[in-house]
């Protein structure tokens, strides 16, 4: 039996017709690679420029600033698991066709700092030059790919399977086809952004079909 057969999400009725289809394969592979995914990743609305940031620190100062953030990599996997429950009750939920590891930076420039407090002196109004820095942080999201036209409705119902089970609030349906309005909209009011893989995919696929693999070990 096909592992997808024999996740929580296929006891509940969901067909996923696409498991067995090439294209749908190509998709996946298509998304992880390099360039995909940094787009992918730059439609989320993660990056942001010159934004006025004003904080205190544990050290008792307050700091005020200007900063950057802007994704730096993008990590994928295909066929990611989700799981619930653990030993003899661990039970596999479902795959994730392409799951989205993004790094993020975030510069922070014009540095400026001030004591707030330090024990019983009082606090300095004065604002002083501070060294600029950089801090990591990484976000994560899914992607679910259709190759076949399905229902949004259950689309929409097996991403929230998923969400129940993981900690993934970023979802995006890629699809090989076009969606209508009514169909775009329901998947926003979900919160699941939608991309179409149009011409560049099509020009991916027919590139996979003429590169043939040269590192097989012929016996």
């Amino acid at each position: 039996m096909h592992a997808h057969e024999r996740t929580l999400l296929a006891r509940l009725g969901f067909a996923d017709p696409d498991r067995r289809d090439p294209l749908h394969d190509i998709a996946c592979r298509y998304l992880a690679t390099p360039d995909v995914s940094m787009r992918i990743a730059k439609l989320l609305n993660l990056e942001y420029s010159n934004r006025p940031q004003c904080f205190r620190t544990e050290a008792g100062y307050e700091m005020k600033c200007e900063s950057r953030r802007f994704v730096k990599e993008v990590r994928t996997a295909c066929e990611y698991e989700i799981d619930k429950g653990v030993g003899q009750y661990r039970t596999t939920v479902g795959f994730i066709d392409v799951f989205l590891r993004i790094e993020i930076e975030e510069a922070y420039t014009n540095v400026q700092k001030r004591r707030h407090y330090y024990q019983s002196r009082p606090a300095d109004t004065t604002w002083e030059p501070s060294k600029d820095f950089v801090e990591r942080d990484s976000e994560i999201a899914a992607i679910e790919v259709k190759s076949s036209d399905v229902p949004v409705s259950d689309v929409i119902r097996q991403i929230n399977l998923y969400r129940s089970y993981s900690n993934i609030k970023r979802w995006i349906l890629a699809t090989t086809y076009q969606l209508n309005q009514s169909q775009f909209d329901c998947l926003a009011n979900a919160r699941i952004l939608h991309i179409h893989l149009g011409q560049r995919f099509q020009g991916f696929v027919k590139e996979q079909a003429n590169t043939p693999c040269s590192n097989s070990v012929e016996v």
